[in-house]
């Protein structure tokens, strides 16, 4: 009896093995299952990942494909309008040859010359004109200045006194500036034609133009006549002296003659006095009646002059004076007629 109980224990016992064997077992299996299935699941999600990746770089290359192939086709349709545009003519570049043709040159400077708009006529340059003398009785306080020199030639005749006819001759040139300091004139005298060279004087004078304005002008000079001589004729009187000029125009806006009119005042020795008096005071008026013509008046010092000055050619300075001198025959030689020709000009470089 003993020995079928301990047979029938362990019977029962392996029954209760294979029921939690199993109980065990199942779980696993179906845990094992899961995760196959999971695996399978995400291995196929990876295989469509890569095919779908295969077939987006597939699509990418088919577009790049797609564009390059667009691309080179535009570029040569561009080729193709490019070639189908006429060309355009472009200048053509002459190069002048030891061969040409002048005439041919010529014609090409002349096809190069562009008209312009508005076409502006160059006015010649006109000469200038030269004025009339107006000063017959007095000395002026307008002088030459650097660069101006004159000739001058005179015929003489006595109105009281037969002496004959006789003539003389003077120069001179001109130093300094009288408006912007002082200018300074020398002058030489020939005394007689019929004896030429056999006596002369020298003559001096410093002159400024102390106001200028407008049309108007002022001018101050000292001089000395005769302040050195040479020759046979008698000793002439040394003759220092001061004048002040003033010069205007009366018709500044006429475009034919202005009028200029010149008064001059001063006073000296010598031939500026009568008699055994010291000094003598002068005074005299000029006008230009024409721009050709200058007439004018006044008392020497010694008697009453009047005279004319005429310029033949307006561009040229040369000028023509006749004068009758002390008409009222106040000294010892009475009266003096002259006819002198004067000519005046500027020798620096313009």
């Amino acid at each position: 009896m003993i020995s079928k109980k301990h047979s029938i224990i362990p019977g029962n016992h392996w029954k209760q093995f294979i029921y939690l064997g199993l109980w065990l077992t199942l779980p696993t299996l179906f845990l094992t299952t899961a995760i196959s299935a999971n695996s399978a699941s995400a291995a196929d999600d990876i295989v469509t990942e890569n095919q779908n990746s295969e077939l987006s770089a597939d699509k990418t290359a088919k577009a790049t494909s797609v564009t390059d192939t667009k691309q080179v086709v535009a570029a040569a349709e561009l080729e193709k309008t490019v070639a189908s545009v006429p060309e355009q003519k472009q200048p053509k570049i002459i190069a002048q040859t030891g061969d040409s043709n002048p005439d041919d040159l010529n014609k090409i400077r002349q096809d190069l010359l562009i008209e312009p708009l508005i076409k502006i006529k160059v006015a010649s340059p006109t000469k200038p004109t030269y004025p009339p003398g107006l000063s017959f009785a007095a000395p002026s306080a307008f002088g030459a200045n650097m660069g101006d020199a004159f000739l001058g030639t005179s015929a003489t005749f006595f109105g009281t006194r037969d002496t004959g006819l006789d003539g003389s001759i003077s120069a001179g040139f001109g130093l300094g500036d009288s408006q912007k300091l002082v200018g300074l004139e020398f002058g030489f005298n020939n005394g007689s034609i019929k004896n030429f060279g056999a006596n002369g004087t020298f003559d001096f004078k410093a002159h400024r133009i102390v106001y200028a304005k407008g049309t108007n002008q002022i001018g101050v000079a000292a001089g000395w006549k005769t302040f050195a001589q040479y020759g046979n004729e008698g000793i002439r009187p040394s003759s220092a002296y001061g004048v002040v000029t003033s010069y205007s125009l009366l018709k500044p806006n006429d475009p034919v003659n202005k009028m200029p009119i010149s008064f001059s005042a001063g006073a000296g020795g010598g031939d500026f006095r009568q008699g055994n008096a010291s000094t003598g005071v002068f005074a005299g008026v000029g006008v230009q009646i024409h721009p050709q013509v200058g007439v004018g008046l006044g008392w020497s010092g010694v008697g009453f002059n009047i005279g004319a000055s005429i310029v033949p050619i307006p561009t040229l300075p040369l000028t023509i004076t006749a004068s009758g001198a002390d008409l009222t025959e106040n000294s010892r030689g009475g009266t003096v007629f002259s006819l002198s020709l004067g000519y005046g000009f500027n020798f620096l470089p313009k």
